[in-house]
């Protein structure tokens, strides 16, 4: 089941990964929506910064749970 995980992670890693353009375009969400919330440029960044790791680190273990029951179903 690790080799599995390891396998996701380089996969998740690799340059060729077409996701990589998940990492700019939540960027631009996390920002857009956060300064809709707040008028302060550093409560927006702060906050921005808050929600991005939150959603990118949501769908890393979203996908590797699903990549994980894939693997046993």
């Amino acid at each position: 089941m690790w080799e599995a995980l390891v396998r996701v992670l380089e996969h998740l890693t690799s340059a060729e990964n077409p996701l990589w353009f998940y990492y700019p375009l939540c960027a631009v969400v996390a920002v857009v929506y956060k300064a809709t919330k707040f008028d302060d440029p550093k409560k927006i960044a702060l906050a921005a910064l808050h929600f991005f790791v939150t959603v990118s680190l949501g769908m890393l273990a979203l996908a590797v749970v699903l990549y994980v029951v894939s693997i046993v179903f």
